[in-house]
Formats: C-alpha cells, sequence, structure tokens
C-alpha cells in the first residue's frame, strides 16, 4: 500500500476542492414553465418581474456557494454528500431562474461572484466546528429563502404562470431541504446570528433587484 507523502495529500486534496467548487452538476429536472405560455406583460410589469428573478438568481448563485462550503469543511461523509446533493436541486433552480430571466430579455446582477465567494466562506465558517451547526445554518437559510418566495409569489402578476410555476417548485425545494437539515438534527441559531442573516440576505436583494 502507497504511503502518501504531505504533497501528494495536499494535491488530492486541491483536486477533490476544485471537483466540488467547479463540478457541481444540476439534478436534470424539467424547466416548470415548460408547458406554460409566454403572457403579454405591461412594460412595468416585465420590469418588476425581471427585477424579482435577479433577485431570486442571485440568492442561488449565493446557495451553491454556502452548500459547497458546508461540504468543504463537512465532518463526515453522509454530511458532503447531503450538502452536494442540496447544492444540485439549487443548481437546477439557478438554471431556471436565469432562462426565465433571458426569455424576458433581463440581465444577471453584476455581483453574482461576490454574492458566491461571500457565501463560500459563510457556509465554511458555519461547517468549521460540527456538522450539526451547519445544518442548523442551512435550517435557518432555508427558512428565511422560504419567505422570501412567498413574498415574491404575491408580487407576481396572476397572469405570469411562467414564472409562477417556478417560483412555486422552488420554494417546494427549500421547505423541503429545511425539513431535511432539521431531521437531522440541525442546532437552533442564536437570535443574533439570524439577525445578521437577515441583513446580509436583504443587502443582496436590495443591490440585485436594482443591478
Amino acid at each position: 500500500m502507497r504511503n502518501y507523502s504531505y504533497s501528494d495529500k495536499f494535491i488530492n486534496k486541491s483536486n477533490e476542492i476544485l471537483n466540488i467548487l467547479f463540478n457541481i452538476k444540476s439534478s436534470g429536472r424539467d424547466y416548470p414553465a415548460d408547458e406554460n405560455d409566454e403572457c403579454n406583460l405591461s412594460s412595468s410589469n416585465k420590469k418588476l418581474v425581471t427585477n424579482l428573478m435577479r433577485v431570486n438568481h442571485s440568492g442561488e448563485v449565493s446557495a451553491q456557494g454556502l452548500y459547497i462550503g458546508h461540504a468543504l469543511l463537512a465532518k463526515s461523509t453522509h454530511q458532503k454528500k447531503l450538502m452536494l446533493n442540496m447544492a444540485e436541486e439549487e443548481k437546477d433552480h439557478l438554471e431556471w431562474c436565469e432562462k426565465r430571466i433571458k426569455e424576458l430579455n433581463g440581465k444577471i446582477s453584476i455581483f453574482n461572484p461576490i454574492w458566491f465567494t461571500g457565501s463560500i466562506v459563510m457556509g465554511m465558517l458555519s461547517s468549521f466546528y460540527n456538522d450539526k451547526n451547519a445544518l442548523g445554518f442551512i435550517e435557518e437559510t432555508e427558512n428565511q429563502v422560504t419567505k422570501h418566495l412567498e413574498e415574491h409569489i404575491k408580487k407576481i402578476p396572476k397572469e405570469d404562470l411562467k414564472t409562477l410555476n417556478i417560483l412555486k417548485k422552488m420554494k417546494s425545494d427549500e421547505e423541503r431541504h429545511r425539513e431535511t437539515a432539521h431531521n437531522f438534527g440541525a442546532t437552533e441559531l442564536p437570535k443574533k446570528i439570524k439577525k445578521i442573516m437577515k441583513v446580509a440576505a436583504s443587502i443582496m436583494k436590495f443591490v440585485s433587484f436594482k443591478i
């Protein structure tokens, strides 16, 4: 059996990190809006929907970073697999949001690299001590995201079934992720941490809505 040197171990770990960072693939589920025809939105409503979906797209960019950060410092193979499986479903959301934005002739946020990088750091920090802390972070994140999607669903024009079906499916997935984290023993976060998370999310949403 080969004895690995420190350099070998470093290279192997580096390759593993790169694979996690850049090899997340979507689960390949169908686009929820495929069966809906495009509706005739007014210019103001079209702009509103585009801006809201840009916010959701940035949120999914952040979700990718968050789950990747959790996976990088996961303390067990099961935890890492769980995080990467969730990341695949979040990648579906990312692709759906981007496709809808393109259908509306809109653009994604120029700040997405910042949201992605910051979320990786947050994911790693929340996973530093143990897996249950990471699960607690996931549970609270998905709880806040679910409420956020509920607000967006109310704002979307009723005739825009394409966008509504996308958001409803995303909301269903986020609720399931929250329940999964809870069932696997998530540690409830302190109120101060929850408040910081809300403030950070509010900044991301405000900026992404504009640019």
